[in-house]
């Protein structure tokens, strides 16, 4: 059977897969110069409408007690008037921000269970051996992997940690978990590592040392 085969749908599935893969880190690369910069400072602003959003603004620890932060901004009409006009103000950007987040996670989960059915025998003539004998199939094997593994390298050096969680938070705060469906999932992709990327930047103890190849 040739392998690139119309009706050959393992490998038809495997295309789709990497070529959504190419789509989510090209929109990667795009979003990551177009975050909003009161996500990237934590120090004061003396430009008009920067400094006033950061009080708005919570990392991971806004879930371990979601009730007290909320306080924060209900107490205040003008904190009120604040959240609210930033989430006029960013809506769009920010939505597109968790889709592609999201579809980062949706991405791995149809990865390893495209492996699963494999395994399973779902493709009837193909197991993982017939796949890496074959020189195509091994390819777009490893290649869906290594998008994947890019699409995690990028989160890291593009949107640090503190961004992203401030990002799903403000998300979370004004769609709630029932409209996000994979939020917590989500979360649990983008939390915070503790690496900082930049000269002046911070690297965990033990923290893998690795490089972005051909994608930057």
């Amino acid at each position: 059977m040739n392998f690139f085969g119309e009706d050959n749908l393992c490998c038809q599935n495997l295309l789709r897969l990497t070529s959504r893969g190419s789509a989510i880190i090209a929109e990667l690369l795009r979003l990551s110069t177009n975050i909003p910069s009161f996500f990237t400072r934590t120090d004061s602003f003396t430009e008009a409408g920067q400094t006033k959003y950061n009080n708005v603004l919570f990392d991971f620890q806004y879930f371990l007690d979601p009730d007290e932060y909320e306080k924060i901004i209900t107490n205040s009409d003008e904190m009120i008037e604040l959240d609210q006009e930033f989430l006029e103000v960013h809506e769009e950007i920010l939505n597109r921000f968790y889709r592609t987040f999201e579809s980062i996670w949706i991405y791995q989960a149809d990865l390893f269970r495209f492996i699963e059915d494999v395994k399973g025998g779902f493709y009837i003539y193909y197991s993982l051996d017939i796949i890496f004998q074959e020189v195509e199939g091994k390819q777009l094997l490893c290649e869906a992997l290594y998008l994947y593994g890019n699409m995690l390298l990028l989160l890291e050096e593009k949107f640090p940690g503190p961004v992203r969680e401030k990002m799903l938070v403000i998300i979370y705060r004004h769609n709630g978990e029932g409209r996000l469906i994979n939020i917590q999932e989500v979360c649990k992709l983008c939390r915070s590592t503790g690496y900082i990327p930049g000269p002046q930047g911070k690297r965990p103890k033990s923290y893998p040392n690795f490089h972005l190849i051909a994608i930057l």
